[in-house]
């Protein structure tokens, strides 16, 4: 644990909930933060990614001892949202109870004016729930999609936006950024691929097998676990390739479901309700009329969201085709009438393009006149007759740039990413304007 500096007028305590890689993110950040004045606290799970700057409370590794359980009015929200519960089949739910409590505890001890973490982990949840019983801002910095190289905070478990730079994007360099997302010149950060070498594989999968063996065990999976499901999966999106078919119908009406990868904030999080993504499309199946098919893509990195379950669905109905991993969306997007998503970075990308979309979760970046939410799966059949009638909405060209200059915004400069992934994210330059960001928000 590392002394503070005196404190400064206006500064706050803050609590960092720790996050494997992120956390050396956010340490860099913190770092700052401290030479500010601000006297910054942690709560770390994974004892092996333990950051160098601030006051750390290290959370004990469950034992398996039996622990009380307790009912209040967020754990069970939590327990049905868990990741190693849902995929990677985890058995008990005893942990839940025992982490709640210490978690109390630490944020207890603690007692700070603001909260950054994410939304993702069982540990995260918790701390959510309780920060907002106690009336503590709990923010996540994530990226903000489009336009690119920027961040948002987001409030709590939510994809509302707290504050932002306010920044406008000046006519020209508005277009050139919608010319870039239309055209797909720039990609959101967190496709960008990884350049990792196999030493740093190796090195990264050793790190988490250690804080396994030292007690890491309801955020980490059993190894021999996660090597079954990762070739189940694979197994999995190779049945789904061998009855995919690479071409639109143009004959009939067409619409595109892009996979949400799980498990992942976006969908388990944000798109709980619909976190069941083979049922999402059993619902929109239902819907269809006889000249109306849905072509489901997979994710570019797909994962638990391709099993069984939804390779049995697309085989049973003729108004579902599956379109093969390989294929882009770009390659289809031109081609099909209609998009529906959960709550995807699709949805910026058609409202920019003029083509219509809609969404099952409402949030800033889903809403325009050229964009519906489903409040009821049964407003489909009217939103279809909407698009074959050339009655759905369509932006021009000062309603695009004032469109991403709400993105804009509501975001700050930086790229906040897993530096294990993303190096970018680590360096001097970005960690500068990502204190700026930060000291933007705590000064309230």
């Amino acid at each position: 644990m590392s002394g503070q500096m005196g404190k400064k007028t206006n500064c706050k305590r803050i609590l960092f909930v720790g996050s494997r890689y992120v956390t050396y993110l956010y340490d860099k950040i913190a770092r700052k933060l401290i030479e500010d004045g601000h006297d910054v606290h942690w709560m770390i799970l994974n004892h092996e990614f333990t950051p160098k700057n601030g006051n750390i409370t290290l959370l004990p590794y469950f034992k398996g001892e039996e622990y009380p359980t307790h009912q209040n009015t967020y754990i069970e929200k939590v327990i049905q949202t868990d990741r190693q519960l849902r995929f990677f089949n985890k058995k008990t739910d005893r942990h839940f109870y025992f982490y709640d409590n210490q978690i109390r505890h630490a944020i207890n001890q603690i007692s700070p004016e603001i909260a950054f973490g994410e939304p993702t982990a069982f540990h995260h949840l918790i701390a959510i729930e309780i920060c907002r019983e106690k009336n503590i801002l709990y923010l996540h910095p994530s990226t903000c999609r489009y336009p690119v190289d920027r961040m948002a905070f987001y409030e709590y478990d939510t994809l509302v936006p707290y504050k932002g730079s306010n920044d406008v994007l000046p006519e020209q360099k508005a277009l050139e950024t919608i010319d870039s997302i239309i055209n797909r010149k720039s990609i959101p950060n967190y496709m960008i691929a990884p350049k990792n070498s196999i030493w740093d594989k190796v090195m990264d999968k050793a790190k988490i097998f250690k804080g396994f063996v030292m007690g890491e065990r309801n955020n980490t999976p059993p190894p021999i676990i996660k090597i079954r499901k990762n070739r189940e999966n694979k197994e999995a999106l190779e049945r789904w390739n061998r009855l995919a078919i690479d071409s639109i119908d143009k004959n009939k009406f067409s619409i595109l479901f892009p996979l949400h990868m799980q498990p992942e904030a976006s969908i388990d999080v944000w798109g709980r309700e619909y976190s069941n993504q083979s049922e999402v499309i059993g619902e929109i199946s239902k819907r269809l009329g006889p000249d109306e098919v849905l072509y489901i893509k997979p994710n570019p990195k797909s994962s638990f969201e391709m099993n069984q379950e939804l390779i049995n669905l697309v085989q049973n109905k003729e108004n579902l085709k599956a379109l093969p991993s390989t294929i882009g969306i770009a390659e289809v997007l031109d081609s099909v009438d209609l998009v529906i998503n959960i709550v995807g970075t699709v949805a910026i990308e058609c409202i920019l393009a003029n083509k219509p979309v809609v969404s099952l979760v409402e949030t800033y970046f889903n809403t325009a006149k050229n964009a519906k939410v489903l409040s009821r799966y049964d407003e489909l059949k009217d939103i279809i007759h909407e698009v074959k009638s050339k009655a759905f909405g369509v932006l021009d060209e000062q309603e695009m740039i004032e469109y991403i200059n709400v993105l804009n915004a509501k975001s700050y400069s930086g790229v906040i990413s897993d530096p294990f992934n993303n190096r970018r994210s680590i360096e001097d330059s970005n960690i500068t304007v990502l204190h700026r960001a930060f000291a933007d928000i705590l000064m309230g």
